[in-house]
């Protein structure tokens, strides 16, 4: 079964609270687990950055409920594409507390598809594979979050 994902950048509401961010994130490891999608979350304490993905189906139900939330507001889509494989397997949905500096640099990085090199000059990283490379240990395994939002 082909694999779908979605990268997405929004604005918190004001005065969102860590509650708040951890009831949502408990929700949706319930649904995504239901719905085969596997992801992570990033938090700033203004911005949200999420990339998921699994079947095609499951991903446009997951994003659907991103759209309904009320946590945040501004959301625009980086990336929908197609992958050849998951690469957050071990998460329905992993949740880091980043540097707002950090997530910037995430965001301003060309999002093409998901290619880990960009198209306009072949050699530089995409933010996809910044937003690997976040999440990447020593090892190149992926790793729980070190930091993780709420309590």
């Amino acid at each position: 079964m082909p694999l779908h994902a979605v990268a997405y950048v929004s604005d918190a509401i004001e005065g969102i609270e860590t509650s708040d961010i951890d009831q949502i994130l408990r929700a949706a490891m319930g649904f995504n687990k239901v719905a085969g999608v596997t992801g992570v979350l990033m938090f700033d304490g203004r911005r949200f950055l999420q990339y998921f993905e699994g079947p095609e189906d499951g991903v446009d139900s997951v994003f659907q409920r991103v759209l309904n939330a009320r946590i945040h507001q501004g959301l625009r889509e980086l990336a929908r594409d197609k992958v050849d494989v998951r690469h957050f397997a071990r998460w329905t949905m992993a949740s880091a507390a980043v540097e707002p500096d950090a997530l910037a640099r995430l965001i301003d990085l060309p999002w093409d598809g998901f290619a880990l090199r960009s198209s306009l000059d072949g050699t530089s990283p995409t933010g996809f594979a910044a937003l690997l490379d976040a999440w990447t240990g020593v090892s190149g395994e992926l790793e729980p979050a070190a930091v993780t939002l709420g309590s």
